[in-house]
């Protein structure tokens, strides 16, 4: 008998993620799955989400860092008559401002996977401390959901990142909506200027989302383009949280427990990157780069020889 509720429970939320389906999104650049950046304002009026693309395909198992992938900070700035969320132009300080990284792809609790992903894979955000060893997680570790809350808790993130999937005018990566009219603010609440909420019907206690502050993060010394340094403003790490880790085809993780897959960081500028791999050392680079011209001069001997004979 206690069994009765909570499967007329599950059946019930699994209908409902049926409901916010890829297959009824108007927007052909989203589906359940991507990975979004979303940001809000404590007391503000607008939010913002960011299409990161599949999570799948960038983020699960990455062994390439991403740098400086998308910009948000004219979307952020961006006037509200323009499609802008109307921020004041150092959002970035702002303790007030808010982001964070969800998303699943699908809220179903029959047995399956996509593309490697068990049903109700959760990808969510964490506070990353500090600076730390790029590719290892410096932020504390999701888990243990229960089986009844992986269902609530992608239910409720698709709730929020549908609204993506929803937008009429097509091809697009990124959506800035009234607070009254996002699921954000619902899913993702803010108690005070610099203190968020439990996220996503309560599963994830005080929030996945961190806000910004006055100063920056830190540096991430030589992961900019050209061996330039990231001066950051805020860090995540992403985790991945399966449902199932027995599921056939998928690749494999802790059962509801986060994986640490890589560290989001941005910018003053708004620009994003994702990092998850150390960069060599100089003497390594240089190693590297005379093994390739060595290799190429050695090619070329061989061609020359052949072609001689």
């Amino acid at each position: 008998m206690t069994n009765i509720p909570k499967k007329s429970a599950l059946l019930t939320l699994a209908c409902i993620g049926l409901a916010i389906s890829p297959a009824t999104a108007a927007n052909s650049n989203y589906a359940d799955g991507d990975l979004i950046l979303y940001v809000q304002q404590f007391g503000g009026a607008m939010t913002a989400m960011f299409d990161l693309g599949p999570a799948y395909q960038f983020y699960r198992n990455a062994t390439t860092n991403r740098i400086n992938f998308i910009n948000i900070g004219g979307t952020l700035t961006g006037t509200t008559g323009s499609g802008g969320a109307g921020y004041a132009s150092n959002w970035y300080d702002d303790p007030n401002t808010f982001w964070g990284i969800a998303a699943a792809n699908n809220a179903s609790i029959a047995t399956g996977q996509t593309n490697g992903d068990p049903n109700r894979t959760l990808y969510v955000s964490a506070v990353r401390n500090s600076v730390g060893t790029v590719g290892v997680s410096d932020s504390a570790q999701w888990g243990t959901i229960s089986n009844t809350n992986m269902t609530v808790a992608a239910t409720s993130i698709i709730s929020m990142t549908g609204h993506l999937g929803s937008v009429p005018s097509g091809n697009t990566d990124r959506l800035v909506e009234s607070g009254g009219t996002s699921a954000i603010p619902t899913t993702n609440p803010l108690i005070a200027s610099g203190q968020a909420g439990s996220a996503f019907s309560n599963v994830f206690a005080g929030g996945v989302s961190r806000s910004f502050d006055t100063g920056t993060f830190g540096t991430f010394t030589g992961f900019g383009p050209g061996g330039t340094n990231i001066v950051a403003e805020s860090a995540l790490d992403l985790e991945r949280i399966l449902a199932s880790n027995t599921t056939s085809g998928q690749v494999g993780g802790t059962l509801r427990k986060g994986d640490f897959e890589g560290t989001f960081v941005v910018t003053s500028a708004g620009d994003v990157s994702f990092l998850v791999a150390p960069v060599p050392e100089p003497c390594t680079v240089a190693i590297l780069a005379s093994s390739a011209l060595v290799g190429l001069v050695r090619r070329r001997r061989i061609r020359h020889t052949v072609q001689k004979n």
